[in-house]
């Protein structure tokens, strides 16, 4: 891994602290590990940040011994060091901490095959888990369903979740559970508009993400112009 400095010129989606450490990482093994959403969870805790074992346990739910391991492994990859020894009674507790404050996977390290098959491995694993959850809130919700297709007063194009022929089931009544998974792909705008959206939707995102509650939710925004159709 190449390391340097982060840049420090304003930016409105750089979130790292001014000075950060940087590190490039181009060996295959970390690449895969670091661009891979069911195993930051694990680096999480040491990112930015100086923990023992126990702590990071405790924000992980995993015991002491698992993280442990994962740690082993992180080392090896050369993403996590021991900074630290805190004196104790018994054996010293180690203190752990990512080697940057902040990764840059290039493309090239991933060992994909394409930017667009980089982008569907990553992104299989969040759609996995909404889509599992959606399908489990909907079940305790209202049983089985089926799909509604037809079309609208205005004449558009409806597919829709429905319990009847002749009836949709909206999860937006206030005794339903939150849940929601909704594609649209005829939604007609100018650039001005489209780019209007963006924002809007980013910010939205940004606004309940500072919430604090008690429930985890996974949440997915999307949106690009339709220049290629897909092959499916």
């Amino acid at each position: 891994m190449r390391r340097r400095r982060a840049a420090t010129t304003p930016d409105e989606h750089a979130t790292q602290p001014t000075g950060a450490a940087v590190a490039v990482v181009r060996d295959p093994a970390a690449a895969r590990w670091l661009v891979r959403p069911s195993s930051l969870h694990q680096l999480a805790p040491f990112l930015g940040a100086t923990r023992a074992v126990g702590e990071a346990a405790a924000l992980t739910g995993e015991r002491p011994n698992t993280v442990l391991k994962r740690i082993r492994r992180l080392q090896q990859l050369g993403l996590i060091h021991c900074v630290a020894r805190e004196a104790r009674a018994g054996r010293p507790v180690r203190k752990y901490r990512t080697t940057a404050d902040v990764f840059f996977v290039p493309f090239e390290a991933t060992g994909a095959d394409s930017l667009e098959g980089a982008m569907a491995e990553r992104d299989g694993y969040w759609e996995r888990l909404l889509r599992r959850n959606v399908v489990r809130a909907r079940i305790e919700a209202m049983g089985v369903w089926g799909t509604r297709i037809y079309r609208d007063e205005r004449g558009r194009l409806q597919v829709q979740t429905a319990v009847s022929p002749d009836a949709n089931a909206t999860m937006l009544d206030p005794d339903m559970p939150a849940a929601l998974s909704a594609w649209r792909d005829q939604v007609m705008l100018d650039h001005a508009d489209a780019k209007a959206f963006q924002r809007e939707l980013f910010d939205l995102v940004l606004k309940y993400q500072r919430a604090r509650g008690a429930q985890r939710y996974v949440v997915h925004v999307g949106l690009a112009a339709v220049l290629t159709e897909s092959r499916e």
